[in-house]
């Protein structure tokens, strides 16, 4: 009897440590797959950090390089502004020239049996004042390019009609219309001319010429700098 009862207690003893030996098997089980968890979302959690890091930097460097690019805007805004200055000062300090003139006769002129210089004395325009409306001469202000252009009018019956351009007393460029006419009628020509200062230019009335105008400004006169040199 005292032996049965003595293997019976060895067997729940040994039931007893098998129970606590499982049960410590699945507490460490567990505790190993909270840490594997906690490891795996640390490990997660630092791929989003490093991810997020990048962002940042690459946002760092887009917004680096945007400064460098308005920086690099605004010196040239800067420089834009000084050459706009630059040219408006140049525009200030630029001789004007400019003038155009009427014959501001009533009735015609000519012929003569002399060459006349045309004083177109009815001044339409005249910046910088170079033109002489008494004498009918233009004196070039500054070394440049000028461009000149005329027109004239004639009505005398069986007279020719026409006129000259002059530089410095020398032939430039020429118009007319001859004889046998007997109402209005209107001739033009114009030149380019490179002038040097104190440059002298005008219009003539050959001999035998005539030249019409009246209160409607039928017979000009006009010239202006085209750019200095």
């Amino acid at each position: 009897m005292k032996v049965s009862i003595a293997l019976l207690m060895l067997c729940c003893l040994s039931l007893t440590d098998g129970q606590t030996e499982v049960q410590e098997e699945n507490c460490k089980l567990n505790i190993w797959n909270e840490v594997r968890d906690v490891r795996d979302m640390v490990v997660e959690l630092r791929v989003k950090l490093d991810m997020v890091m990048n962002d940042n930097s690459k946002m760092a460097e887009q917004i680096l390089e945007l400064k460098k690019e308005n920086a690099g805007l605004n010196e040239r805004m800067k420089v834009s502004e000084t050459q706009l200055e630059e040219l408006k000062r140049e525009n200030a300090e630029q001789t004007k020239v400019a003038f155009s003139a009427d014959l501001g006769i009533r009735g015609h002129l000519g012929p003569q049996t002399n060459a006349i210089t045309l004083a177109f004395n009815n001044v339409l325009t005249n910046i910088g004042n170079n033109y002489n409306p008494e004498t009918g001469l233009f004196t070039a202000p500054v070394k440049g390019v000028y461009y000149f252009r005329f027109t004239i009018c004639g009505i005398q019956i069986n007279k020719s009609t026409g006129a000259n351009l002059y530089k410095n007393g020398k032939n430039i460029v020429s118009v007319g219309q001859w004889l046998h006419h007997d109402q209005h009628r209107y001739a033009s020509n114009g030149a380019v001319l490179q002038l040097e200062v104190g440059d002298v230019v005008c219009m003539k009335l050959l001999p035998g010429y005539t030249i019409y105008d009246s209160k409607d400004n039928l017979s000009t006169f006009s010239g202006f700098l085209i750019y200095p040199i």
